[in-house]
């Protein structure tokens, strides 16, 4: 036993030694910086709503009221811990199983340590917790003690989100299978807005409340946590947490030992195989089109970029997630008053198609050589002009975008949701210039801090980077020449205005691209083996 504690302890030692070196080395600069600037925002947004639990939970004056409120915190918790992770295509921490299935480690000792790190998807999570805790020890209608059987919800969801994790890391690589679990996530997530939208405030309010006086009595997980976590210790309440935390340990753990036995690459070459050739005529056909339309060597990268993007399921994830996901986020947008009642959605086109170019942005724009991995040494030794070679993937992510764009205009037909043909160019044009002035920074982002990425995993498990977080807190600046063309059209009432104010904004961006891809050309010379080297990089034992 102590043999296998060293083990696991040695394990999260190697892990702990590589993110030290990740987040303390290299200069301090202005991303770095900015990188942590947005998470001392973010986890000081966190730290903000634990201490109004930790204040407001003691003036709760009635028990029923107070049981029904942590329920609902509860809930929410247990929602973010286990759909944000879902929603965002990211796993977190997790074993890199391929590498610790040869060490003689036990199973149940790699689930325990799992199951610890599901605690990277619920930080925030945890942050608040502790915030109900402290409101709860100091709430007069509940002993101090009883706050500490938030543990066992804090348990609970560890083990589920493994389960959740593995389930669902099995299902995303299966042809098919993919698109079936992604439009079930749209559909969870679009539950609440629809639902905010198709019922009037009044029904909601009332529906709250009969959820408030029924929660004690519901053998869901939160209320049984929320009874016990409260001083409402009884029988029911401890039998029913128990059986929670039964389910969660077995689902997770059953999960994991599936996992360990599923080979992915042996699944994926099995469905190549079942492919039909039909689909593979069509889909060489797309592949070889830039080839025949633009000059060589130019044609013949767009058409290999083309084929790493149809292959990659990272892609194809968040390609299928910007014309559905996207949609449901605005579609509160296109409606006025309820659902049934005039749907308008003028500016839904817009808003959906900046949110996929956002989304695809880690894939196309951000970190454009990051699936190439070691395989871009290739770029440096090939009679190939570096310059042709950036140009080639770029023009690859304005056709996967405008690919995108299309989408997102037939999912909004197809919903029958009214907008002038007049926007579907506006939308097209917006976009694009915003893309412009993507491609130059995250150009110069590709080679100042590259990473690799899995094409094989659907799962983001690295973090964004610095550079990469950077640019999002950026990305509605870059947005402000399409906001000078809007306020020019409400000014000045003509669509002249508009066009002419967005063509001052293409010269910037244009002027903008060509000095970063010199710049971008000129830092890839002088770095190629830093660059070379940080692809080939592995994320460790945990990745």
């Amino acid at each position: 036993m102590r043999l296998m504690d060293d083990q696991i302890r040695a394990v999260v030692g190697a892990q702990f030694r590589v993110l030290y070196n990740r987040f303390t080395g290299g200069s301090v600069g202005a991303g770095r910086v900015f990188y942590w600037l947005s998470l001392a925002v973010w986890y000081g947004l966190v730290g903000f709503l634990a201490w109004l639990a930790a204040t407001a939970l003691p003036h709760v004056r009635s028990g029923e009221n107070l049981i029904a409120v942590v329920s609902t915190i509860l809930l929410g918790a247990t929602a973010f811990w286990q759909l944000m992770p879902v929603m965002m295509a990211t796993s977190g921490m997790s074993l890199d199983l391929k590498r610790l299935m040869v060490y003689p480690v036990s199973y149940r000792k790699l689930f325990l340590v799992e199951a610890l790190l599901r605690v990277s998807t619920g930080t925030e999570v945890l942050i608040v917790l502790a915030g109900v805790a402290a409101g709860l020890a100091r709430s007069p209608l509940t002993p101090a003690w009883a706050a500490g059987f938030l543990l066992l919800f804090v348990l609970f969801n560890l083990m589920l989100s493994v389960g959740v994790r593995d389930l669902l890391s099995r299902l995303l690589a299966r042809r098919g299978m993919r698109e079936l679990v992604v439009l079930a996530i749209v559909l969870t997530a679009a539950l609440p807005q629809l639902v905010m939208v198709m019922v009037p405030p009044e029904q909601l309010r009332g529906l709250h409340q009969r959820y408030t006086a029924w929660a004690p009595r519901m053998p869901l997980p939160w209320s049984m946590m929320a009874l016990l976590s409260t001083g409402t210790f009884t029988a029911v309440a401890a039998a029913g947490a128990g059986a929670w935390l039964a389910f969660a340990a077995w689902f997770g753990y059953t999960q994991f030992r599936r996992s360990l036995r599923w080979d992915a690459a042996e699944v994926q070459s099995k469905e190549r195989g079942r492919r039909g050739i039909a689909a593979l005529g069509v889909l060489e056909k797309v592949y070889e089109l830039p080839g025949r339309l633009m000059p060589d060597p130019l044609g013949g990268l767009v058409t290999k970029e083309l084929r790493t993007l149809g292959r990659s399921a990272r892609f194809r994830l968040v390609f299928f997630m910007g014309f559905t996901f996207g949609i449901i986020i605005w579609l509160p947008m296109a409606f006025r008053g309820h659902w049934g009642e005039e749907r308008s959605g003028e500016k839904l086109l817009l808003w959906v198609s900046l949110y996929a170019a956002l989304l695809l942005g880690e894939v196309l724009f951000w970190n454009m050589l990051g699936f190439d991995r070691t395989a871009v040494q290739a770029y440096f030794v090939m009679p190939i002009r570096l310059r042709t070679v950036i140009l080639a993937k770029n023009v690859t992510a304005v056709l996967a975008l405008l690919a995108e764009i299309g989408m997102v205009t037939v999912a909004l037909s197809l919903l029958r949701i009214r907008f002038p043909l007049s926007k579907i160019p506006e939308a097209f044009g917006c976009v694009l210039m915003l893309a412009l002035f993507l491609l130059a920074i995250g150009n110069l982002a590709s080679v100042k801090s590259p990473r690799a990425m899995d094409p094989s995993s659907s799962w983001r498990q690295a973090s964004a980077g610095r550079v990469q977080g950077l640019m999002v807190l950026f990305y509605p600046a870059l947005m402000a020449p399409i906001g000078l063309a809007y306020l020019a059209r409400y000014a000045f009432e003509r669509e002249l205005a508009f066009y002419l104010v967005l063509l001052s904004g293409y010269l910037v961006a244009g002027a903008t691209y060509w000095v970063a891809l010199d710049s971008t050309v000129e830092i890839a010379e002088k770095e190629r083996e830093r660059i070379v080297t940080a692809l080939s990089a592995t994320q460790g034992p945990i990745a």
